[in-house]
């Protein structure tokens, strides 16, 4: 769920980027030239490009209407937070309020998020309390993919007395596009059973931008974004996509979700102000935020698969996969195609033998000699071992993986017919993939 949250919400971020950011720009001007749509936009691409950290705050004011099965109530949500950020860290803070029906409700919100070498550690502080998730959500393309997703072209300048303004629209469908093609695509967000590219945005109104610069030194000082209109569109294509990943359940092909479920937004904005780009930010993590308790994820499991395991270890697996008893073994489920076989070796029993997961290798290696084993290859950071054996005129290949947990080392194996290894070891390394320890 973590996993979930925390991918959302950097979606959202990346959004943000997007419709505060433009691209088909030209340099930013001297200071004799015209002041133009073109050189005010182009000089806040070209400093946002070039920051490597800064700080803003980020205001938003929504309220929606939201109609389900004949009852209806209002929502209305505002945030106030102030953001800084560096090339590894980012800090959040701020409150937030949600106001349904007249009783609202306002949290203050205090977040880090500091990069790691193989994701992102959150520390988030939660009435007085620090809490801590692992994130291993990564960015797969250049930045500039998505602040070049507008075009100036058809944007219009205007000026007040004191600031100069520049006014656009961006297509949601061109914005999940590039936010594809940044983090390397969006299955399934939100564990909701349908790919967020599924959706048809074409139609769907465009989210209106307004930019704000100051007419004394044409730096940018903020960025407005109006998602009002473009929400009844972007909700009646989730709304159509969820229904379509119901069709096939019991009892649900064929309903219309659409005429249950109505969202109207009256207002949804989004305003980025005091942007200060390049400023020298320092994040330091409060000593508190260092005793955090560690919140784990929790499984997100396809579809049509189950949460299998024995003792600590939890794995995925298809469905049809069975309980089976093979003796000596602490877990066997079997499908009519495959078979996995868990064997648990107890560390207080292997002292002196196997203390750490290099020596525990060693031993198996020695164990598994007379199958051809002479060492052991990695895969995703795991140890495994590939090999066939022979049983009556039958050959069977095997896909092994040795794992660690605080008690114990594991091995897991995965058999099939050696006719049938090529095809199903993509699988193999998938479930094996999906193994963790209580």
């Amino acid at each position: 769920m973590k996993r979930k949250a925390a991918f959302i919400l950097a979606l959202m971020m990346v959004l943000c980027a997007v419709l505060s950011a433009c691209g088909n720009t030209t340099p930013k001007p001297s200071a004799k030239d015209p002041v133009t749509k073109d050189a005010l936009i182009g000089g806040y691409l070209k400093k946002a490009q070039a920051a490597k950290g800064g700080a803003y705050k980020i205001l938003m004011d929504i309220k929606m209407n939201v109609s389900a099965l004949g009852q209806s109530q209002t929502i209305e949500m505002s945030a106030d937070m102030d953001i800084e950020s560096t090339e590894d860290a980012a800090h959040i803070s701020g409150k937030a309020t949600v106001n349904t029906e007249g009783k609202p409700q306002t949290e203050t919100i205090e977040t880090y998020t500091v990069k790691g070498a193989d994701g992102f550690d959150v520390y988030t502080c939660t009435d007085g309390e620090w809490y801590k998730y692992h994130t291993d959500m990564s960015v797969k393309g250049d930045i500039q993919d998505v602040l070049t997703v507008q075009d100036t072209s058809s944007m219009e300048m205007t000026e007040t007395d004191t600031e100069y303004l520049v006014t656009g629209t961006v297509p949601l469908a061109e914005v999940f596009d590039a936010i594809k093609n940044y983090i390397g695509g969006y299955e399934d967000i939100g564990g909701l059973g349908f790919d967020l590219s599924s959706l048809d945005l074409k139609g769907v109104e465009p989210a209106k931008t307004t930019y704000h610069f100051d007419k004394t030194t044409e730096e940018p000082t903020g960025v407005d974004i109006d998602m009002a209109d473009c929400m009844k569109g972007l909700v009646e294509q989730l709304i159509k996509a969820l229904a379509g990943s119901l069709s096939g359940e019991s009892g649900m092909s064929g309903i219309d979700l659409s005429s249950f479920i109505k969202i109207e937004a009256e207002k949804f904005t989004i305003s980025l102000t005091n942007l200060q780009f390049d400023k020298d930010v320092k994040i330091t993590l409060p000593d508190a935020a260092k005793n955090a308790s560690e919140i784990k994820e929790e499984p997100e499991i396809p579809d049509g698969y189950g949460l299998f395991g024995v003792n600590e270890l939890n794995m995925w697996l298809p469905s049809e996969f069975e309980s089976m008893d093979v003796e000596g073994y602490t877990g066997a489920y079997g499908s009519n195609y495959a078979l996995v076989l868990i064997l648990e070796e107890e560390k207080s029993i292997l002292v002196g033998y196997a203390d750490k997961m290099d020596e525990y290798v060693n031993l198996v290696v020695q164990a598994n000699k007379s199958k051809g084993v002479t060492g052991a290859d990695y895969e995703n950071g795991r140890p495994i071992f590939e090999y066939t054996m022979t049983s009556d005129g039958v050959t069977y290949a095997y896909y092994t993986s040795a794992y660690e947990s605080e008690e114990a080392f594991w091995l897991v194996q995965f058999a099939c017919y050696e006719s049938d290894y090529a095809t199903l070891r993509p699988l193999f390394v998938q479930w094996a993939d999906s193994v963790t320890f209580d």
